[in-house]
């Protein structure tokens, strides 16, 4: 197994665990837990795999990764859901989230596709399970309110782009998933965000009778 297959699998644990966590706060049941796990750990590849006409979803037709998405729903479940804010989770997933960014951005360059794809495809990839899960869950996308999630992997992927030609795939893509993982990590114990634009409120004006 190479390293970045290994780290895709980690993702593939720690996705499943954030979907397991958000069906538990939400009150599903076991089933709703499973399927929102199952959804979140491997959406984004799915709906990669439809829009780039890659044939069957991997998920259909390797089935190596539902051990970890069983394993990364059953957590949550015997913590009943507190692992929610754990720094070790949360780096579980920064892994997870380079992996599946760096993953598919190289299949993606392989492919021959130009920058747009190129971003298009691993953006998808490392956040659209994420992006489903909310919706299914009846929620506003996190990933489009709070912390510096796709936006850390946007930077990474630039950066292999930039470096692959130069260093090679092997180094190239190590140094992307150190830096998307840094970018998370730094911006979670920092709280860093990206501002909000808030709509000014009116005030209605009272005229005398």
């Amino acid at each position: 197994m190479h390293n970045i297959e290994f780290l895709e699998y980690v993702g593939i644990f720690a996705f499943a665990a954030s979907g397991a966590l958000v069906a538990i706060d939400e009150d599903f049941d076991l089933f709703g837990i499973l399927i929102l796990a199952t959804v979140t750990a491997m959406g984004g590849g799915v709906l990669r795999d439809v829009v780039t006409r890659s044939g069957i979803p991997v998920f259909f037709t390797n089935y190596k990764a539902i051990p970890f998405i069983i394993l990364g729903a059953a957590i949550p479940i015997i913590f009943r859901g507190r692992l929610k804010h754990s720094t070790i989770f949360v780096a579980i997933d920064a892994v997870g989230l380079a992996a599946f960014f760096v993953s598919a951005a190289i299949k993606g360059i392989e492919s021959g596709y130009n920058l747009m794809l190129l971003l298009f495809v691993a953006s998808i990839t490392g956040v659209g399970g994420g992006i489903l899960r909310d919706i299914i869950a009846g929620r506003k996308p996190e990933v489009f309110k709070s912390d510096i999630y796709c936006i850390a992997g946007i930077i990474g992927i630039f950066f292999l782009k930039l470096l692959y030609p130069i260093l090679g795939y092997n180094f190239a893509q190590y140094i992307s998933l150190t830096i998307i993982f840094s970018v998370r990590m730094i911006c979670y114990f920092k709280k860093v965000n990206l501002p909000v634009i808030r709509k000014i409120k009116s005030t209605a004006i009272s005229k005398d009778a």
